[in-house]
């Protein structure tokens, strides 16, 4: 297993899908605050902003500067996680690698390492363009003269950090789960990507318009909002960062559910289907 996970490691820790997929949230980040504070200092945006600006509490400043955390369960942030994993899965069969590399390795420890570098891969981008974000916001504020609040720790910070990826983790390993079983049911990499486009946005677009037609069929709707993981994604992500439920307002009354119920519902769908992609894997006729 070590083996397979490193040869995977080798293989994507250079290639050009991790610079353009991974790593470019942490140096993205970087431009574009660069970019921020060199207006900063130049006083391009001095007084954009008109008017006194409230003074933040130590919460306040610590949830602004950690709010990188919202972008992996974002529809945008999930469409990238699912490039990445479509090229991982994939790029195999593009490059016509895997009759070299499944003669000599169980499948499933195969598609295991695949499973594990993206995910690592993914991990450590997140983690060091919310570091960063975390970073540049303190900078921002002490060049442009903003006092910083009393009272922040870092024990704080590495909680609210903790948390906010916490909070991503359902909408990252259901995105990987999707375009993974698509990857290797399809063998392509575009037709992976199509799919985990289109079925993230069909998840996002049922979840925040099913209740205008909950009238023409509402036993079938409110049937396929339990079951789906559309809203459970996003009260999962809601409840692990902010405590907060997510009640969503159908005609018949506000639906809402608990955090061990929605955490059941997208790890039910995650196991599911990556359970369905070692058995297609194992079954395929690689030639």
């Amino acid at each position: 297993m070590l083996d397979a996970i490193s040869a995977e490691a080798l293989k994507f820790k250079r290639h050009r899908a991790t610079w353009g997929l991974v790593w470019i949230w942490p140096i993205g980040l970087t431009l574009i605050w660069l970019i921020a504070i060199g207006a900063e200092l130049s006083g391009a945006g001095g007084e954009a902003g008109g008017g006194p600006r409230s003074e933040p509490t130590a919460l306040g400043w610590i949830a602004d500067n950690v709010g990188f955390w919202g972008v992996p369960g974002h529809p945008f942030g999930r469409y990238i996680i699912g490039a990445f994993v479509a090229v991982v899965f994939a790029g195999e069969y593009g490059w016509n690698t895997w009759k070299l590399i499944v003669p000599h390795r169980a499948r499933t420890t195969l598609v295991a390492a695949k499973y594990a570098i993206s995910f690592v891969l993914l991990a450590i981008g997140f983690t060091l363009a919310a570091l960063l974000f975390n970073l540049f916001g303190w900078l921002e504020d002490v060049i442009s003269g903003d006092s910083i609040p009393a009272g922040i720790t870092a024990g704080a910070l590495l909680k609210a950090h903790g948390l906010g990826a916490l909070a991503a983790l359902p909408a990252v390993l259901l995105t990987m789960a999707y375009v993974s079983l698509a990857a290797i049911l399809t063998r392509s990499t575009v037709a992976a990507l199509v799919i985990g486009l289109v079925v993230t946005t069909v998840e996002q677009l049922f979840f925040n318009f099913a209740p205008m037609f909950e009238p023409y069929a509402p036993s079938l709707v409110g049937a396929l909002y339990q079951v789906l993981p559309g809203y459970h994604v996003a009260n999962a992500g809601s409840v692990l960062a902010g405590g907060q439920v997510v009640q969503v307002p159908f005609p018949s009354g506000a639906f809402s559910t608990s955090l061990a119920t929605s955490l059941a519902v997208v790890g039910a769908w995650t196991v599911a289907m990556v359970t369905l992609t070692l058995w297609s894997f194992r079954r395929q006729d690689i030639n």
